[in-house]
């Protein structure tokens, strides 16, 4: 199986100055992907361990070539969920000086249309990262419109979730929606053309956004990830995340903010949280780092991506 790597990684520069180069490091990155931070980092610093996830099994062959030039990099084909369980079994007892998470979806899942993730191609509807326990095409056949309408509005933030939800419900009682082209054209048929034309953005985004997070269980994911990265990073260790959408991002700066004692108020996402929490993180990032307008032009997906990073304090 030959696959291009066809990701380019987001704010590398950005992120390559806040990793320790006065010393050996060891490195969890959570979502190996292409392999763009894990190459980098393997490169130009002294590296004593990297330990990379990914649930996606394609990742095996974008590893392949650092696993012959570099001994001390593995990859394990996981959710990032186990983080913990990875880490000890990979190598038992270490701490990490920086833990990375790149939240958004790799170039190599969006611009493979077999996996069903872009609206631009037409592919079936999968979106299946791996391990995961359903696939789109069940989602949009099988639930009810309540259901539906909940998951395109919670998860996709899309605000005709209810009409696109009814007329799902209308069109599969005709025949089997199956592919991204079919889900697409129903979105741009059910939202109104004056609305559309004035979004900056395709129509099926959200909704197709919202399908994404579900089939992978992305929120629950991230919420436990990051619980867990507090243990495993050493003092003064680093935890650095990319988010590319508002529900990650929101989650990310409740968790740092929540773990470095300030006053917060709750959330949805930690709606069982009081307003003091323990003081694990010291915030370096106040607002989240954003890609400079050169890189937003050489690579567009990065336009919405903001970076945030904390410093473990004990």
């Amino acid at each position: 199986m030959t696959e291009v790597n066809t990701h380019i990684p987001v704010m590398l520069n950005e992120i390559k100055k806040f990793i320790p180069d006065e010393k050996k490091i060891n490195i969890i990155d959570a979502t190996f992907g292409g392999g763009s931070y894990s190459k980098e980092f393997l490169e130009n610093f002294e590296v004593e361990n990297l330990i990379a996830i990914d649930r996606d099994p394609i990742t095996n062959i974008f590893a392949q070539s650092l696993k012959k030039r570099f001994s001390n990099f593995s990859l394990v084909n996981d959710c990032f969920s186990n983080i913990d369980n990875i880490a000890n079994k990979t190598i038992n007892n270490k701490k990490f000086d920086i833990i990375i998470f790149d939240l958004g979806l790799s170039s190599n899942q969006l611009d493979n249309p077999n996996r069903g993730f872009s609206f631009k191609d037409d592919g079936p509807l999968d979106m299946n990262m791996g391990n995961s326990k359903v696939i789109a095409s069940d989602i949009i056949n099988k639930f009810s419109e309540k259901k539906l309408s909940e998951i395109f509005f919670t998860l996709g933030e899309e605000r005709f979730a209810k009409k696109i939800a009814r007329n799902i419900i209308k069109i599969r009682k005709i025949k089997f929606i199956k592919t991204t082209k079919d889900l697409s054209d129903l979105i741009h048929e059910t939202i109104p053309s004056f609305i559309a034309k004035k979004s900056k953005i395709n129509p099926a985004t959200k909704t197709f956004q919202a399908l994404r997070i579900y089939v992978n269980d992305e929120l629950n994911e991230l919420k436990i990830a990051l619980n867990k990265s507090i243990e495993l990073l050493s003092n003064n260790g680093k935890i650095i995340v990319v988010s590319f959408q508002s529900l990650e991002d929101r989650i990310v700066k409740d968790f740092f903010n929540h773990n470095s004692g300030k006053r917060w108020r709750s959330s949805r996402h930690y709606p069982e949280l009081v307003d003091n929490g323990q003081i694990n993180f010291k915030i370096i990032t106040k607002k989240p780092i954003r890609p400079s307008e050169k890189e937003k032009l050489i690579n567009p997906r990065s336009r919405s991506a903001k970076l945030r990073i904390a410093q473990k304090v004990n």
